[in-house]
């Protein structure tokens, strides 16, 4: 377990790694096993929010979750670059932060919009390639102990274990057309946090400020739809 950010970034873009990624993945129909995973992660840890989080091209995407405030339950999504997450996949290796507002090196959009303090994060890995992290998250400074770290490493490979079985045997691309046609897909996969929030807000289930602050955390999914260069 690390108590340091990595600076390295480079195997969030790793094209083996954004491979493993597929339909299945981001589904987002609640799947029970992943599910029970998070509540038994918030129960274990006493932290209030627990998630599997997918680390993918442009977004971190909440395969499973509790807790969540409600424009992050509606949209499901943030931007990459605000996560917490990334720094799980880049050292690819556990994280632990006992208290955010100590870390400078962290982005500041979560710790100010959400009032993120606390975060534990383990791998969770898909053919090999670690695809996200298995998370629990406090509103307030938090230490956890050598037991709970433990066992929630436990749930997050039985999380993993969980999402080879979800995920459907699909190669990564091989040539520059199959890479333009990946790229295409992921774009449309992670633009469904952007319309699913839309559609919330429009239902009535999502106030204006919600809507607002789910839009800012997606700010730069455009950045997806733009085509490979």
């Amino acid at each position: 377990m690390s108590d340091k950010i990595p600076t390295d970034l480079s195997r969030l873009d790793d094209r083996e790694r954004l491979g493993a990624f597929d339909g299945a993945l981001f589904d987002r129909t609640p799947d029970p096993e992943l599910t029970q995973l998070v509540n038994r992660a918030s129960e274990v840890s006493g932290f209030p929010i627990a998630l599997v989080s997918l680390v993918a091209d442009q977004i971190q995407f909440f395969r499973a979750h509790v807790g969540l405030p409600p424009d992050l339950e509606a949209s499901l999504a943030t931007d990459r670059c605000t996560s917490f997450c990334q720094f799980v996949v880049a050292g690819d290796q556990p994280l632990r932060i006992e208290d955010a507002t100590q870390q400078p090196a962290l982005p500041n959009d979560l710790i100010e919009r959400y009032g993120i303090r606390a975060y534990a994060g383990f791998p969770v890995r898909v053919a090999g390639k670690t695809v996200g992290s298995f998370c629990v998250i406090d509103g307030k400074p938090g230490q956890l102990s050598t037991a709970q770290l433990e066992e929630l490493a436990k749930l997050a490979q039985a999380a993993s274990a969980r999402l080879e079985v979800l995920a459907r045997k699909w190669a990564p691309p091989k040539d520059a057309r199959e890479e333009h046609a990946h790229r295409a897909w992921m774009a449309v996969a992670e633009s469904q946090s952007l319309m699913s929030l839309s559609e919330q807000f429009a239902a009535g289930r999502l106030t204006f400020e919600e809507f607002q602050r789910g839009l800012g955390a997606l700010a730069t999914l455009a950045g997806a739809l733009e085509p490979p260069r």
